[in-house]
């Protein structure tokens, strides 16, 4: 009995059932099968499976590594797969590399490289060289990275990434002087994730990135009023920025430096604020001060104490008369669980009743519907 000839697909439809196995989550497997049916399918299957690896675990990190950048003396690729590569995520690994190994890694996806989430443990200062070749870098995640990593040279590698738009700072960030403040930014960072260190006086003329409009502070050691007040007091910040998150994991926070906000930065369409640290005085200053552009102001998850100190009608008042354009709240769900003294429904019922009488609001911004919201 003689087999059938094999069926030859046309290279286009082998291209869409391809690109429909990469859509699936767990696709990395499927798409190495895909590889090895033949020739035609390897040259179809080779970038989706590069492009975005996922390395999970220990295994998989050294079965990628040892094939992007083999041992001395291995067998190596005629393929320069690590030009393939666009989103490397090695956020899972701690102790499976060394800071020599993900320096060499990232030399050899340097090429493509979009998006890079860094390791905990083995990313380190001779990681910067292969870091500012990584031309086409988009985001920049660092928020793991505890080993520290001065912040002038970090700042030298970035200032010629001319696409870089998103930057995650390392919490083991430290800004004692101004040594670094000329060293220019990326020209176009417009999200800024701030961590670390730093000391009050010099941080009064910390130049921020010109296009920054995105502002998260997360991990620092020290937002106390006079750090806080400090770090907001540029008048350069004050004129971009637009979006501005406080994490509950900062240290050191209290209502006193979430009111200052209010006066620091007084032109933002979008405010998340832990709500442990929002009390009476918050809404008396909005009353008195007013942010006619706010949009968004979202209650995120507490930084000590999952409790409410504001009452529903300072909340409402403050609407009214402090927030004439604002269209949706947000509340982390810890705070309307049991506390029966946040009234959600009020305030939805209120910012609802606002949008139908305006017709210069939109039904959502961006990704928040108009009213109350959880997070």
């Amino acid at each position: 009995m003689t087999s059938a000839p094999p069926i030859h697909l046309p290279t286009e439809i082998v291209v869409q059932i391809v690109a429909y196995v990469a859509a699936n989550e767990s696709a990395q497997a499927s798409l190495f099968t895909c590889c090895l049916v033949s020739r035609q399918w390897y040259s179809c299957a080779i970038t989706s499976l590069y492009e975005n690896p996922r390395i999970d675990t220990g295994a998989s990190f050294k079965g990628f590594t040892n094939t992007i950048c083999p041992p001395i003396g291995a067998r190596k690729s005629k393929w320069n797969l690590g030009a393939l590569v666009r989103r490397l995520d090695l956020s899972t690994l701690v102790h499976h590399s060394s800071p020599s190994l993900t320096a060499r890694l990232m030399g050899r996806v340097k090429d493509n490289l979009e998006v890079l989430i860094a390791p905990r443990a083995s990313f380190a200062s001779n990681s910067l060289p292969a870091l500012s070749k990584c031309s086409k870098l988009q985001l920049l995640d660092l928020s793991l990275v505890a080993t520290p990593v001065p912040f002038e040279d970090l700042k030298k590698s970035l200032s010629n990434l001319q696409g870089l738009h998103t930057l995650r700072l390392p919490q083991s960030t430290s800004i004692t002087g101004s040594d670094s403040f000329s060293i220019p930014w990326s020209p176009k960072i417009r999200r800024l994730q701030f961590s670390g260190h730093f000391s009050a006086a010099p941080m009064r003329s910390f130049p921020w990135p010109p296009s920054l409009t995105n502002l998260t502070l997360k991990n620092c050691d020290d937002l106390s009023l006079a750090n806080l007040s400090s770090l907001m007091c540029s008048p350069s910040l004050s004129r971009t920025l637009k979006r501005l998150t406080i994490s509950g994991q900062n240290r050191r926070l209290s209502s006193e430096s979430i009111s200052s906000i209010l006066a620091l930065i007084p032109e933002l369409s979008f405010l998340s604020i832990p709500g442990d640290m929002v009390d009476g005085t918050f809404f008396e200053l909005l009353c008195h001060i007013g942010i006619p552009t706010l949009k968004v102001l979202e209650f995120g998850y507490p930084a000590v104490d999952p409790a409410v100190y504001f009452t529903t009608e300072g909340l409402l008042k403050a609407l009214e008369y402090g927030l004439p354009n604002l269209s949706a709240v947000g509340f982390a769900e810890v705070f309307c669980s049991d506390d029966e003294t946040l009234d959600d429904d009020a305030v939805d019922n209120f910012l609802l009743d606002r949008m139908e009488k305006s017709n210069s609001l939109q039904p959502s911004i961006g990704n928040v519907q108009s009213g109350v919201y959880y997070v």
